[in-house]
């Protein structure tokens, strides 16, 4: 169920990390929050939260077929790849700085360094906006799918997961309580989705692409992307 571990994961990851860094990445206060046990399994769970999003645009486009969906699962995959390499350096490079920093200050230098390396920032913002178009995409398929009557469910429900995936981005930008808000609503509106998709589930909209044999007509298989 990529879009309600989507959903989760962005929470905890919000909610759960550490932000001593907040104010500066120099004080002892960041050097803490870098060390801390809960900066890995925070960003660990935001790279995952991005990697299952990726994963709701490859499951629609298994359902659909169509250049809406081929671009929603695209963009995620392409997005997801630019911007795990940025994740793994905040994970465990900044953590191996925050340890070092407890004790040598100086050290916490490097934050920036690691942080601001052009090539870093670049793959990075351009994976978030990849990702960005994948939520929007899927969003549109969805909505698509709804009017032309193949799925009976909302068509503005997976509106609020797009727009989620929208300001992954410019989340960052936020104080510390605005980000722990962006994580809830963001798991609010992945639920809002999985729900809808269970309850539009019916035998004829179950089955979508793979093909068996009965009777010598053919049937499809495949379930909706909660």
């Amino acid at each position: 169920m990529p879009t309600i571990s989507s959903g989760l994961l962005m929470a905890g990851y919000l909610l759960l990390r550490p932000y001593g860094d907040a104010a500066s990445s120099t004080s002892p206060e960041a050097a803490a929050a870098f060390a801390s046990p809960w900066w890995v399994v925070a960003h660990l769970a935001g790279a995952l939260a991005l990697v299952q999003l990726a994963r709701v645009g490859l499951r629609i486009d298994d359902l659909r077929g169509t250049p809406t969906t081929m671009l929603a699962r695209w963009s995620g995959l392409a997005g997801v790849a630019l911007v795990l390499p940025y994740y793994g350096a905040e994970t465990f490079g900044l953590h191996a700085i925050g340890r070092a920093g407890l004790a040598n200050p100086a050290v916490l230098r490097l934050v920036e360094e690691v942080r601001g390396h052009p090539a870093a920032l670049t793959t990075f913002g351009l994976g978030l906006l990849l990702v960005a178009v994948s939520g929007v995409c899927t969003a549109l398929a969805w909505q698509q799918a709804v009017r032309s009557g193949r799925w009976t469910a909302p068509a503005w429900a997976a509106w609020p997961l797009g727009v989620g995936a929208a300001l992954v981005l410019p989340q960052f930008y936020l104080p510390p309580t605005g980000r722990m808000a962006f994580g809830v609503v963001f798991a609010v509106a992945a639920v809002v989705l999985a729900v809808s998709a269970t309850r539009a589930q019916s035998p004829s909209v179950l089955r979508p692409r793979e093909t068996t044999l009965r009777s010598g007509v053919k049937t499809t298989s495949g379930s909706l992307p909660s």
